[in-house]
C-alpha cells in the first residue's frame, strides 16, 4: 500500500471488517425472522381477537351473558330432580289434603325454579369456565407473540448496533493511521 493510499484511505485489499461480518449479521437477521415471524403473528392476530373481544365485553356484558346461555337445555339431572321433586311434593300435598290447590301448584312451581335455577347457573359457570380456558389460551399466544416480536427487535438492535460500531472503530482506525503517517 503506498503512502498517498494510507493518507487517503485507498487501496485496501480484501474486505474492511465491516464488509466482512455483514453477511453475518444479515444470516442472524434473517434467521431472526424466520424462526419468531410466525409466533409474532400469531401473537398480533390473538391479540387482535382479544381486544375485539374485551371491547364487546365492555360494550354489551349482557350480550355476552345471552350468548353463553344461548346454548342451554335442561340437564337430564335436572328432568331427574325435577320428576322426583314432583313426586315427592305430590305425595306430601296428598298427605295433607291440599293436593291440586292453588298452593300446592304454587310450591311445586317454587320447586321446580329453584331446580331450573340452580340447573341453569351449572350451566352457565361451566360455559364460562370454558370462556375462560379458552381466553387464558388466547392471552398466551398473544404474550408468545409479544415475546417473539421483542426476540426480533433484540436481534436486529444488537445486530445494527454491533456493525454501527464496527464501521466507527473501522473509520477511528484509518484516522489514527493517517495522523500517524503525518505525524501529529
Amino acid at each position: 500500500m503506498s503512502l498517498l493510499s494510507k493518507i487517503f484511505g485507498g487501496g485496501h485489499r480484501g474486505k474492511t471488517p465491516m464488509q466482512a461480518a455483514r453477511p453475518y449479521f444479515q444470516n442472524a437477521e434473517n434467521e431472526t425472522h424466520k424462526n419468531y415471524d410466525p409466533y409474532a403473528q400469531q401473537g398480533r392476530e390473538a391479540g387482535d381477537k382479544l381486544h375485539q373481544t374485551y371491547q364487546s365485553l365492555m360494550d354489551d356484558p349482557s350480550a355476552f351473558i345471552n350468548k353463553l346461555n344461548a346454548g342451554y337445555e335442561p340437564s337430564d339431572q335436572y328432568k331427574f330432580n325435577k320428576d322426583l321433586l314432583t313426586k315427592q311434593m305430590g305425595n306430601t300435598a296428598a298427605a295433607g289434603g291440599v293436593a291440586g290447590t292453588p298452593m300446592d301448584q304454587m310450591n311445586q312451581a317454587s320447586g321446580v325454579h329453584g331446580l331450573l335455577s340452580q340447573d341453569q347457573q351449572k350451566y352457565f359457570e361451566n360455559a364460562l369456565g370454558v370462556y375462560t380456558q379458552g381466553q387464558t389460551g388466547e392471552e398466551g399466544v398473544a404474550t408468545r407473540g409479544y415475546e417473539a416480536t421483542k426476540g426480533i427487535n433484540d436481534v436486529t438492535a444488537t445486530s445494527q448496533l454491533t456493525q454501527g460500531k464496527m464501521q466507527f472503530d473501522q473509520e477511528q482506525q484509518k484516522r489514527a493511521d493517517k495522523t500517524a503517517l503525518i505525524g501529529t
